[in-house]
Protein backbone atom coordinates (compact mmCIF):
# COMPACT_ATOMS: atom_id res chain seq x y z
CA UNK A 1 0.00 0.00 0.00
CA UNK A 2 1.30 3.45 -0.92
CA UNK A 3 2.06 6.15 1.85
CA UNK A 4 -0.58 8.78 2.21
CA UNK A 5 0.88 12.64 1.87
CA UNK A 6 -0.70 14.74 3.01
CA UNK A 7 -1.47 17.40 0.46
CA UNK A 8 -0.66 20.44 2.83
CA UNK A 9 2.46 19.27 3.59
CA UNK A 10 4.73 21.39 0.98
CA UNK A 11 3.07 24.95 2.81
CA UNK A 12 4.74 23.84 6.58
CA UNK A 13 8.25 23.20 5.36
CA UNK A 14 10.59 24.54 7.89
CA UNK A 15 11.28 28.35 7.04
CA UNK A 16 15.30 29.45 6.40
CA UNK A 17 17.11 29.81 9.95
CA UNK A 18 17.74 34.60 10.00
CA UNK A 19 21.35 35.41 9.74
CA UNK A 20 22.75 35.52 13.06
CA UNK A 21 23.21 39.40 14.08
CA UNK A 22 26.28 41.21 14.92
CA UNK A 23 26.96 40.94 18.89
CA UNK A 24 27.88 44.41 20.81
CA UNK A 25 31.75 43.72 22.75
CA UNK A 26 30.65 46.27 25.48
CA UNK A 27 28.34 49.68 26.53
CA UNK A 28 29.48 51.98 28.28
CA UNK A 29 26.69 54.30 30.03
CA UNK A 30 27.86 57.47 31.44
CA UNK A 31 24.67 59.39 33.28
CA UNK A 32 26.14 63.14 34.20
CA UNK A 33 24.31 65.45 36.35
CA UNK A 34 24.10 68.85 36.14
CA UNK A 35 20.80 69.98 37.60
CA UNK A 36 18.51 71.50 36.12
CA UNK A 37 19.58 68.67 33.71
CA UNK A 38 21.02 65.45 33.43
CA UNK A 39 22.60 64.43 30.20
CA UNK A 40 23.11 60.05 29.09
CA UNK A 41 25.77 59.23 26.60
CA UNK A 42 25.71 55.62 25.99
CA UNK A 43 28.40 54.42 24.02
CA UNK A 44 27.76 50.61 22.15
CA UNK A 45 30.76 48.80 20.94
CA UNK A 46 31.35 46.35 18.37
CA UNK A 47 33.65 44.90 15.93
CA UNK A 48 33.16 44.05 12.06
CA UNK A 49 34.44 40.77 12.07
CA UNK A 50 33.21 39.86 8.43
CA UNK A 51 35.44 39.93 5.19
CA UNK A 52 33.70 42.55 3.75
CA UNK A 53 32.42 45.87 4.76
CA UNK A 54 29.06 46.41 6.33
CA UNK A 55 25.90 48.80 6.87
CA UNK A 56 25.16 48.13 10.71
CA UNK A 57 21.86 48.80 11.89
CA UNK A 58 20.58 49.04 15.33
CA UNK A 59 17.11 49.50 15.86
CA UNK A 60 16.63 50.27 19.68
CA UNK A 61 14.03 51.93 22.33
CA UNK A 62 14.53 54.56 24.70
CA UNK A 63 17.38 54.93 27.07
CA UNK A 64 15.56 56.83 29.25
CA UNK A 65 11.85 57.46 29.77
CA UNK A 66 11.27 61.05 28.45
CA UNK A 67 14.50 61.45 27.24
CA UNK A 68 15.02 64.67 24.15
CA UNK A 69 18.17 62.65 21.53
CA UNK A 70 20.29 66.05 20.77
CA UNK A 71 23.52 63.89 19.23
CA UNK A 72 24.83 60.78 17.38
CA UNK A 73 28.61 59.93 17.06
CA UNK A 74 30.11 57.50 15.34
CA UNK A 75 34.07 56.77 16.86
CA UNK A 76 36.90 54.37 14.74
CA UNK A 77 39.99 54.71 16.47
CA UNK A 78 41.14 57.88 16.72
CA UNK A 79 38.25 59.30 14.36
CA UNK A 80 35.28 60.85 15.15
CA UNK A 81 31.76 61.76 13.08
CA UNK A 82 29.25 63.58 14.38
CA UNK A 83 25.83 63.83 12.30
CA UNK A 84 23.83 66.93 12.41
CA UNK A 85 19.85 67.73 12.38
CA UNK A 86 18.18 67.53 8.77
CA UNK A 87 14.99 67.18 7.78
CA UNK A 88 13.94 63.70 7.42
CA UNK A 89 13.54 62.69 3.98
CA UNK A 90 16.65 65.03 2.74
CA UNK A 91 18.76 62.84 5.49
CA UNK A 92 17.46 59.49 4.09
CA UNK A 93 18.05 60.31 0.48
CA UNK A 94 21.84 62.03 1.36
CA UNK A 95 22.30 58.32 3.21
CA UNK A 96 21.04 56.34 1.06
CA UNK A 97 23.22 58.11 -1.69
CA UNK A 98 26.59 57.54 -0.09
CA UNK A 99 25.73 54.11 1.45
CA UNK A 100 25.04 53.21 -2.12
CA UNK A 101 28.17 54.53 -3.06
CA UNK A 102 30.61 52.95 -0.80
CA UNK A 103 31.00 55.84 1.57
CA UNK A 104 31.17 56.63 5.30
CA UNK A 105 27.84 57.08 6.41
CA UNK A 106 25.57 58.00 9.87
CA UNK A 107 21.49 57.82 10.18
CA UNK A 108 19.77 57.88 13.31
CA UNK A 109 15.83 57.92 12.39
CA UNK A 110 13.03 58.21 14.72
CA UNK A 111 10.58 55.26 14.23
CA UNK A 112 7.17 54.78 16.24
CA UNK A 113 6.46 54.96 20.43
CA UNK A 114 10.13 56.13 21.09
CA UNK A 115 12.03 53.58 18.97
CA UNK A 116 14.77 54.57 16.65
CA UNK A 117 17.17 53.38 14.02
CA UNK A 118 20.90 54.01 13.87
CA UNK A 119 22.34 53.15 10.70
CA UNK A 120 26.32 53.02 10.37
CA UNK A 121 27.33 52.20 6.17
CA UNK A 122 31.10 51.66 5.37
CA UNK A 123 32.35 50.18 7.89
CA UNK A 124 35.35 48.01 7.16
CA UNK A 125 36.29 44.33 7.97
CA UNK A 126 38.37 43.93 11.16
CA UNK A 127 37.33 47.90 12.20
CA UNK A 128 36.38 48.23 16.34
CA UNK A 129 33.50 51.22 15.86
CA UNK A 130 31.73 52.37 18.95
CA UNK A 131 28.20 54.29 18.10
CA UNK A 132 27.95 57.13 20.85
CA UNK A 133 24.16 58.53 21.29
CA UNK A 134 23.34 61.44 23.69
CA UNK A 135 20.10 62.31 24.93
CA UNK A 136 18.85 65.30 27.43
CA UNK A 137 16.22 65.24 29.99
CA UNK A 138 15.15 67.79 32.51
CA UNK A 139 16.03 67.48 36.53
CA UNK A 140 13.59 69.22 39.26
CA UNK A 141 14.40 71.07 41.67
CA UNK A 142 14.60 68.09 44.20
CA UNK A 143 15.81 65.96 41.92
CA UNK A 144 13.80 63.12 39.52
CA UNK A 145 13.38 58.97 39.67
CA UNK A 146 14.31 57.75 36.13
CA UNK A 147 14.22 54.60 34.09
CA UNK A 148 17.19 53.52 32.55
CA UNK A 149 17.22 50.78 29.95
CA UNK A 150 20.93 49.19 28.75
CA UNK A 151 19.13 47.21 26.53
CA UNK A 152 15.88 45.14 25.89
CA UNK A 153 12.95 47.00 27.30
CA UNK A 154 10.78 43.98 28.19
CA UNK A 155 7.42 46.44 28.66
CA UNK A 156 7.88 48.49 25.72
CA UNK A 157 6.94 46.10 22.76
CA UNK A 158 8.15 46.63 19.01
CA UNK A 159 6.03 48.64 16.99
CA UNK A 160 5.16 46.99 13.02
CA UNK A 161 8.15 47.87 11.39
CA UNK A 162 9.72 46.65 7.54
CA UNK A 163 12.02 43.62 8.01
CA UNK A 164 15.09 45.86 7.70
CA UNK A 165 14.12 47.82 10.37
CA UNK A 166 13.14 45.15 12.73
CA UNK A 167 15.01 45.18 15.90
CA UNK A 168 16.77 41.85 17.05
CA UNK A 169 18.03 41.04 20.00
CA UNK A 170 20.47 37.82 21.70
CA UNK A 171 20.88 36.13 25.21
CA UNK A 172 24.84 36.66 24.74
CA UNK A 173 25.86 39.18 27.81
CA UNK A 174 28.66 41.62 26.97
CA UNK A 175 29.97 44.14 29.81
CA UNK A 176 27.24 46.79 30.69
CA UNK A 177 29.37 49.66 32.63
CA UNK A 178 27.73 52.58 34.47
CA UNK A 179 29.62 56.26 35.24
CA UNK A 180 28.24 58.70 37.36
CA UNK A 181 29.25 62.54 37.43
CA UNK A 182 28.04 65.14 38.97
CA UNK A 183 28.56 66.74 42.33
CA UNK A 184 29.23 65.05 45.40
CA UNK A 185 26.06 66.55 47.06
CA UNK A 186 23.76 64.60 44.71
CA UNK A 187 23.05 61.69 45.45
CA UNK A 188 21.83 58.82 42.65
CA UNK A 189 19.91 55.26 44.46
CA UNK A 190 18.92 52.15 43.44
CA UNK A 191 16.13 50.07 44.78
CA UNK A 192 17.54 52.34 48.07
CA UNK A 193 21.26 51.39 47.98
CA UNK A 194 23.69 54.70 47.20
CA UNK A 195 25.32 53.89 43.85
CA UNK A 196 29.12 54.21 43.30
CA UNK A 197 30.34 56.76 40.82
CA UNK A 198 31.25 53.59 39.05
CA UNK A 199 29.91 50.27 38.78
CA UNK A 200 28.95 46.86 36.35
CA UNK A 201 25.24 46.40 35.66
CA UNK A 202 23.15 44.26 34.18
CA UNK A 203 20.72 44.19 31.00
CA UNK A 204 17.64 44.15 33.25
CA UNK A 205 16.31 48.27 33.36
CA UNK A 206 16.92 49.99 36.63
CA UNK A 207 14.92 52.63 38.62
CA UNK A 208 17.10 55.43 39.54
CA UNK A 209 16.64 58.17 42.20
CA UNK A 210 18.14 61.74 41.81
CA UNK A 211 18.40 63.46 44.82
CA UNK A 212 18.94 66.78 45.24
CA UNK A 213 19.39 68.83 48.40
CA UNK A 214 17.64 71.40 49.30
CA UNK A 215 19.36 74.45 48.03
CA UNK A 216 21.76 73.18 45.98
CA UNK A 217 23.67 75.81 43.65
CA UNK A 218 26.03 74.13 41.09
CA UNK A 219 29.60 75.77 40.14
CA UNK A 220 29.71 77.73 37.00
CA UNK A 221 32.69 75.84 36.49
CA UNK A 222 30.97 72.59 36.47
CA UNK A 223 29.13 72.95 33.14
CA UNK A 224 30.81 71.93 29.89
CA UNK A 225 30.05 73.18 26.06
CA UNK A 226 28.67 69.83 25.85
CA UNK A 227 26.17 70.67 28.82
CA UNK A 228 25.26 74.00 27.29
CA UNK A 229 24.45 72.45 24.49
CA UNK A 230 22.45 69.98 25.86
CA UNK A 231 20.39 72.57 27.58
CA UNK A 232 19.40 74.38 24.96
CA UNK A 233 18.36 71.35 22.61
CA UNK A 234 16.01 70.44 25.79
CA UNK A 235 14.53 73.83 25.49
CA UNK A 236 13.87 73.23 21.84
CA UNK A 237 12.50 70.09 22.48
CA UNK A 238 9.96 72.21 25.39
CA UNK A 239 9.14 75.16 22.77
CA UNK A 240 8.17 71.93 20.35
CA UNK A 241 6.15 70.46 22.55
CA UNK A 242 4.01 73.40 23.51
CA UNK A 243 3.35 73.83 19.62
CA UNK A 244 2.21 70.09 19.05
CA UNK A 245 -0.05 70.48 22.24
CA UNK A 246 -3.73 71.05 21.71
CA UNK A 247 -5.92 70.27 18.54
CA UNK A 248 -5.11 73.17 16.95
CA UNK A 249 -2.80 72.92 13.71
CA UNK A 250 1.12 72.76 13.84
CA UNK A 251 3.06 75.28 12.28
CA UNK A 252 5.32 72.20 10.90
CA UNK A 253 7.90 74.58 9.36
CA UNK A 254 8.68 76.33 13.14
CA UNK A 255 8.82 73.20 14.52
CA UNK A 256 11.12 71.92 11.94
CA UNK A 257 13.74 74.49 12.75
CA UNK A 258 13.66 74.34 16.06
CA UNK A 259 14.60 70.38 16.18
CA UNK A 260 17.50 72.16 13.70
CA UNK A 261 18.25 74.65 16.09
CA UNK A 262 18.34 71.97 18.84
CA UNK A 263 19.87 69.31 16.39
CA UNK A 264 17.06 67.24 17.98
CA UNK A 265 16.15 64.02 16.41
CA UNK A 266 12.00 64.13 15.71
CA UNK A 267 9.45 62.78 13.79
CA UNK A 268 10.48 66.00 11.68
CA UNK A 269 14.72 65.41 11.88
CA UNK A 270 17.12 62.68 11.50
CA UNK A 271 20.55 62.71 12.50
CA UNK A 272 23.01 62.22 9.37
CA UNK A 273 26.52 62.26 8.51
CA UNK A 274 27.81 61.62 4.72
CA UNK A 275 31.37 60.98 4.49
CA UNK A 276 33.53 63.43 1.49
CA UNK A 277 32.87 62.05 -2.14
CA UNK A 278 36.75 61.49 -3.03
CA UNK A 279 36.55 58.91 0.36
CA UNK A 280 33.70 56.92 -1.24
CA UNK A 281 35.26 52.80 -2.23
CA UNK A 282 32.18 52.43 -4.65
CA UNK A 283 31.54 48.85 -3.17
CA UNK A 284 28.34 48.50 -1.55
CA UNK A 285 27.78 46.95 2.22
CA UNK A 286 26.28 44.13 3.40
CA UNK A 287 23.57 45.05 5.42
CA UNK A 288 23.59 43.59 9.08
CA UNK A 289 21.64 43.99 12.40
CA UNK A 290 23.05 44.62 15.65
CA UNK A 291 21.60 42.93 18.47
CA UNK A 292 20.64 44.38 22.10
CA UNK A 293 20.97 41.91 25.03
CA UNK A 294 17.84 40.31 26.63
CA UNK A 295 18.55 37.10 28.48
CA UNK A 296 15.02 36.46 28.46
CA UNK A 297 13.65 35.80 25.26
CA UNK A 298 14.37 35.21 21.54
CA UNK A 299 13.72 37.90 19.19
CA UNK A 300 11.57 40.55 19.46
CA UNK A 301 8.07 40.17 17.53
CA UNK A 302 6.02 42.87 16.35
CA UNK A 303 2.84 43.51 18.04
CA UNK A 304 -0.86 45.27 17.29
CA UNK A 305 -0.60 48.95 17.65
CA UNK A 306 -1.52 49.33 21.27
CA UNK A 307 -0.26 51.89 23.62
CA UNK A 308 2.86 50.70 25.20
CA UNK A 309 3.49 49.70 28.89
CA UNK A 310 5.57 52.77 29.29
CA UNK A 311 5.26 55.50 27.17
CA UNK A 312 8.42 58.27 26.99
CA UNK A 313 6.61 61.41 29.05
CA UNK A 314 7.85 64.60 27.44
CA UNK A 315 9.30 63.49 24.07
CA UNK A 316 9.18 66.14 20.29
CA UNK A 317 7.26 63.56 18.63
CA UNK A 318 4.01 64.30 16.56
CA UNK A 319 1.36 61.64 16.54
CA UNK A 320 1.48 58.20 14.98
CA UNK A 321 1.71 57.57 11.46
CA UNK A 322 2.65 61.15 10.75
CA UNK A 323 5.48 59.64 8.71
CA UNK A 324 6.21 61.02 4.72
CA UNK A 325 6.25 58.16 2.12
CA UNK A 326 7.35 56.33 0.31
CA UNK A 327 10.71 55.49 2.66
CA UNK A 328 12.83 53.10 4.56
CA UNK A 329 10.54 53.28 7.56
CA UNK A 330 7.24 53.93 5.71
CA UNK A 331 3.71 52.64 7.30
CA UNK A 332 1.46 50.80 5.07
CA UNK A 333 0.38 53.88 3.08
CA UNK A 334 0.32 57.36 1.55
CA UNK A 335 -1.23 59.11 4.82
CA UNK A 336 -0.97 62.97 4.71
CA UNK A 337 0.17 64.46 8.48
CA UNK A 338 -2.58 63.96 11.15
CA UNK A 339 -1.57 67.48 12.69
CA UNK A 340 -3.80 69.65 10.51
CA UNK A 341 -1.87 70.74 7.74
CA UNK A 342 -3.82 70.56 4.04
CA UNK A 343 -2.02 69.35 0.90
CA UNK A 344 -0.55 71.94 -0.83
CA UNK A 345 -2.75 73.31 -3.70
CA UNK A 346 -0.87 71.48 -6.89
CA UNK A 347 -0.74 68.19 -4.96
CA UNK A 348 -5.06 68.76 -4.77
CA UNK A 349 -4.87 69.44 -8.26
CA UNK A 350 -2.88 66.56 -9.17
CA UNK A 351 -5.06 64.82 -7.08
CA UNK A 352 -7.89 65.76 -8.85
CA UNK A 353 -6.75 65.45 -12.28
CA UNK A 354 -5.92 61.76 -11.52
CA UNK A 355 -9.14 61.21 -10.59
CA UNK A 356 -10.77 62.59 -13.67
CA UNK A 357 -8.53 60.48 -15.89
CA UNK A 358 -9.72 57.39 -17.43
CA UNK A 359 -7.63 54.34 -15.72
CA UNK A 360 -5.87 52.35 -18.24
CA UNK A 361 -6.72 48.48 -17.57
CA UNK A 362 -4.00 46.46 -15.75
CA UNK A 363 -3.52 43.07 -16.30
CA UNK A 364 -4.24 41.17 -13.11
CA UNK A 365 -2.53 37.77 -14.98
CA UNK A 366 0.46 36.98 -12.21
CA UNK A 367 2.43 34.92 -15.01
CA UNK A 368 2.40 38.66 -17.78
CA UNK A 369 2.99 40.32 -14.61
CA UNK A 370 5.97 38.87 -13.95
CA UNK A 371 7.48 38.40 -17.56
CA UNK A 372 7.45 42.47 -17.88
CA UNK A 373 9.23 42.53 -14.47
CA UNK A 374 11.95 40.24 -16.05
CA UNK A 375 11.51 42.09 -19.32
CA UNK A 376 11.85 45.43 -17.11
CA UNK A 377 14.85 44.57 -14.94
CA UNK A 378 17.31 44.54 -17.27
CA UNK A 379 16.75 48.27 -18.15
CA UNK A 380 17.40 48.96 -14.39
CA UNK A 381 21.21 50.10 -13.57
CA UNK A 382 21.06 48.10 -10.35
CA UNK A 383 24.49 49.49 -8.68
CA UNK A 384 23.02 53.08 -8.82
CA UNK A 385 19.47 53.86 -9.49
CA UNK A 386 18.02 50.21 -8.44
CA UNK A 387 19.42 50.40 -4.94
CA UNK A 388 18.30 53.41 -4.35
CA UNK A 389 15.33 52.57 -5.25
CA UNK A 390 14.80 48.86 -3.37
CA UNK A 391 16.01 51.17 -0.35
CA UNK A 392 14.30 54.67 -0.33
CA UNK A 393 10.72 52.26 -1.90
CA UNK A 394 10.85 55.36 -4.60
CA UNK A 395 9.94 54.27 -7.90
CA UNK A 396 11.41 57.69 -9.26
CA UNK A 397 14.87 57.04 -8.91
CA UNK A 398 13.67 53.87 -11.71
CA UNK A 399 13.22 54.59 -15.37
CA UNK A 400 9.76 56.11 -16.37
CA UNK A 401 9.13 52.26 -18.04
CA UNK A 402 9.81 50.51 -15.45
CA UNK A 403 8.50 52.79 -12.82
CA UNK A 404 5.03 52.20 -14.44
CA UNK A 405 5.27 48.71 -14.78
CA UNK A 406 5.98 48.44 -11.01
CA UNK A 407 2.76 50.65 -10.48
CA UNK A 408 0.99 47.92 -12.29
CA UNK A 409 2.18 45.16 -10.10
CA UNK A 410 1.99 47.29 -6.77
CA UNK A 411 -1.63 48.24 -7.72
CA UNK A 412 -2.44 44.10 -7.65
CA UNK A 413 -4.53 43.32 -4.88
CA UNK A 414 -2.71 40.14 -3.85
CA UNK A 415 0.70 42.40 -4.18
CA UNK A 416 -1.69 45.22 -1.64
CA UNK A 417 -2.50 42.62 1.06
CA UNK A 418 0.65 41.12 1.46
CA UNK A 419 2.75 44.45 1.27
CA UNK A 420 0.34 45.66 4.23
CA UNK A 421 1.30 42.28 6.12
CA UNK A 422 5.04 43.37 5.49
CA UNK A 423 4.46 46.54 6.99
CA UNK A 424 5.83 48.00 3.68
CA UNK A 425 3.89 50.08 0.62
CA UNK A 426 2.98 48.52 -2.20
CA UNK A 427 5.06 50.49 -4.28
CA UNK A 428 8.33 49.36 -1.72
CA UNK A 429 7.21 45.42 -2.36
CA UNK A 430 6.63 45.77 -6.32
CA UNK A 431 10.19 47.09 -6.57
CA UNK A 432 11.49 44.58 -4.32
CA UNK A 433 9.89 41.97 -6.80
CA UNK A 434 11.53 43.96 -9.74
CA UNK A 435 15.20 43.01 -7.48
CA UNK A 436 13.96 39.66 -7.57
CA UNK A 437 13.03 39.56 -11.11
CA UNK A 438 16.81 41.05 -11.88
CA UNK A 439 18.27 38.10 -9.83
CA UNK A 440 16.44 35.27 -11.46
CA UNK A 441 17.24 36.82 -14.83
CA UNK A 442 21.05 37.50 -14.19
CA UNK A 443 21.24 40.70 -14.30
CA UNK A 444 21.67 41.43 -10.62
CA UNK A 445 23.57 39.87 -7.74
CA UNK A 446 20.79 37.63 -5.30
CA UNK A 447 21.96 39.70 -2.17
CA UNK A 448 20.82 43.09 -3.69
CA UNK A 449 17.43 42.21 -1.65
CA UNK A 450 19.91 41.96 1.47
CA UNK A 451 19.09 46.04 1.43
CA UNK A 452 15.36 45.02 2.65
CA UNK A 453 15.66 41.65 3.62
CA UNK A 454 19.34 41.56 5.59
CA UNK A 455 18.08 38.20 7.69
CA UNK A 456 15.73 36.11 5.19
CA UNK A 457 13.48 36.22 2.39
CA UNK A 458 10.40 36.60 4.35
CA UNK A 459 7.59 33.44 3.64
CA UNK A 460 4.87 36.06 1.46
CA UNK A 461 7.71 37.38 0.18
CA UNK A 462 8.79 33.95 -1.96
CA UNK A 463 5.13 33.41 -2.63
CA UNK A 464 4.51 36.06 -4.48
CA UNK A 465 7.62 35.27 -6.33
CA UNK A 466 6.67 31.84 -7.71
CA UNK A 467 3.19 33.09 -8.39
CA UNK A 468 4.96 36.02 -10.52
CA UNK A 469 7.56 33.08 -11.92
CA UNK A 470 10.25 35.27 -10.57
CA UNK A 471 12.22 32.81 -8.28
CA UNK A 472 15.86 32.39 -7.85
Amino acid sequence: MDKLIDPLMPLFRPSLAPRPPLLLDKTEIRLRLVPPIARLIVARTFTNREAVPIEAVLTMPPALTGEVVHGVEVRIGEQRWTAQARPRRRAETAYDGAAVDGNRAILLEDLKRGWRTLSVAGVQPGEVVSLVCESVIALGSAGATIRLCPGVDPNLAAPALPDHLTPRQTSEAHPITLKIEGANEIIVRSAGTDLPPVQQIGNAPMMLEIVIPAGFEGKVTDWSADDVRAEMGLHMAEQIAALLDGDRPVDRQRVRDLALKGNLLTSETSLVFVGAEGEATGVLPAMRKLALVDAVSSDVQAVPSQAPAVEPAASPLAPDGDFPAPGRARGFAVQWPTVGARPPWHVRLGNWWRNRRPRREVSTDMSHLGAQLRSAASQVLWNQDGVLALRSGDAAHLPREVASIVRDVAAVVNVRHTATAMNLTADHLAIALLAQAAASAGVASPDLLDQLFPDRLPLPFERLARQLGISV
